[in-house]
Formats: C-alpha cells, sequence, structure tokens
C-alpha cells in the first residue's frame, strides 16, 4: 500500500506540477502569487493573521459550491472590511448572509463563520502556534472532518491529510478501497469512513504538510482534467487504474 500511494504521489506531480495551494485571492497578481492568489511551490504560505483566517472563511464558503463562488464571497467580505474573527463576530448575520450570497446555502454559511469565529475568539492574531485542535473545529456547526482538516492543513500547516469525494473516487477505481453500491440506486457509497481512508495516506507518507498540501491538491486537479463522474480516460497519467482497464481491457 505504502508503495502505491507514494508511487501515485510522484505520477500526478509529474503530470501536473505544484499546484500552489490554498489560493489566497486577497494577494492575486503580488510577486510570488499568480493572478487567482496561487503560490506554487511557496508552501510557507499563509504568513498573517488575515492569510490564515481568508482560508477558514474559503473553507466555508466552498462547502458544496465552486471556488469561483467562494472567491467572489471572499472578495465582497474583504471589500466590506470582514477579513478576522472579531469583524465576523460583530457584523449582523443578515448583513453577512447577503455579502456571501454567491456561495450558496447562505444563511447556513453564515452561521458557520460566526461559531467558527468564535471559536478563535476576538484575537486580532492567528499564529500557527495556536492552531485550534481538530476536535474544537468539529464542535463548531455545520465543520465536518474535510472542513477542519481543509482548516488545519492550509491555514496553520498542521500535517494532516483531507479526504473528499476525489479522493474517494480515485480511490475506488484504482482498487486501493472497495465500493458497494447503496440499496436501490446506482451511487457509490465506499465501504471505508473517511478516518479510515485518511489513515492510509497517513501510514504511507512523512508527516509533511507539504506533501499532503501537494497530495490533495493534486488529487482535484487530477479530478477535473481525468477522473470525473463520466470519466476521461484517454491521456490519463495514473499508470494502474482498475476502472480504465476493465473498461479497456
Amino acid at each position: 500500500m505504502k508503495q502505491r500511494v507514494e508511487s501515485l504521489y510522484a505520477q500526478l506531480l509529474s503530470a501536473y506540477g505544484p499546484q500552489g495551494w490554498w489560493p489566497l485571492s486577497s494577494r492575486a497578481g503580488e510577486r510570488g502569487y499568480d493572478t487567482r492568489g496561487y503560490h506554487h511551490g511557496a508552501y510557507g504560505q499563509p504568513r498573517t493573521s488575515e492569510g490564515r483566517f481568508e482560508i477558514v472563511m474559503g473553507a466555508i464558503l466552498t462547502q458544496n459550491s465552486a471556488w469561483t463562488n467562494a472567491e467572489a464571497a471572499l472578495r465582497r467580505l474583504r471589500e466590506a472590511g470582514l477579513r478576522l474573527p472579531a469583524d465576523v463576530r460583530s457584523c449582523p448575520h443578515g448583513r453577512l448572509a447577503r455579502l456571501i450570497r454567491s456561495s450558496g446555502y447562505f444563511n447556513q454559511k453564515a452561521r458557520k463563520l460566526k461559531e467558527v469565529a468564535a471559536l478563535f475568539g476576538m484575537a486580532a492574531s492567528l499564529a500557527p502556534a495556536t492552531a485550534p485542535r481538530r476536535e474544537e473545529l468539529l464542535s463548531c456547526w455545520g465543520i465536518g472532518p474535510e472542513t477542519a482538516d481543509s482548516i488545519l492543513l492550509y491555514a496553520f500547516h498542521v500535517p494532516v491529510f483531507v479526504v473528499d469525494a476525489y479522493t474517494r473516487r480515485l480511490l475506488s477505481r484504482m482498487g486501493i478501497i472497495k465500493a458497494a453500491k447503496r440499496r436501490g440506486t446506482p451511487r457509490i457509497q465506499e465501504r471505508l469512513g473517511y478516518d479510515e481512508i485518511q489513515r492510509i495516506f497517513l501510514d504511507a507518507l512523512p508527516p509533511r504538510h507539504q506533501v499532503f498540501n501537494e497530495y490533495h491538491a493534486l488529487i482535484v486537479e487530477h479530478a477535473k482534467r481525468h477522473c470525473r463522474a463520466k470519466p476521461i480516460c484517454r491521456g490519463c497519467p495514473v499508470r494502474v487504474c482498475q476502472y480504465r482497464d476493465s473498461a479497456h481491457g
């Protein structure tokens, strides 16, 4: 298993290169950032409290929404001066919801932002040394494992692997995890839970946030290009894929 996980990482990195996650749209166009705020190969970002909280908010706003919609919401929050937990806490719920309307589910997400802002308190500084515990994030209404781990990894550089739907899809097609059909529906339901899938990566890779950062971002890029719900197998850089081999064998 370790060899397969390491090999997949090498294949994806060779095919797509460094991804520059998590994008900081507030820094877009600045030195070291591209026009959308991606910072390829610079794993020390973010370095400021505002940058860290931007990622915290982005991880919530992109739930069940395209990143472009989350970007638009983040831009409106910046323009309104909402950059730190204290800003979000002092903003009336209705106004906050209107500002993030583009991200969808805006009333629920406004509540989530309020919850996580309360967790961070009124502090003017979010230092890496004061990263929240995973359990604290999960205690916030609407914050699940994927969002919590995204915040820990990308905002605070905690070496934890983020598992999302793309990860499950890729691993099941490769045969690394088994999949079973839900009764009465053709949709796929993986037998392993979030923590069990995460453990596959934690056991196989060195505990370095740079590696977990890049690997997760590469899986997302691969899913967008090839491993879609209806896959595009031609040109796929993954060398061993049971789904592709059975479909074209």
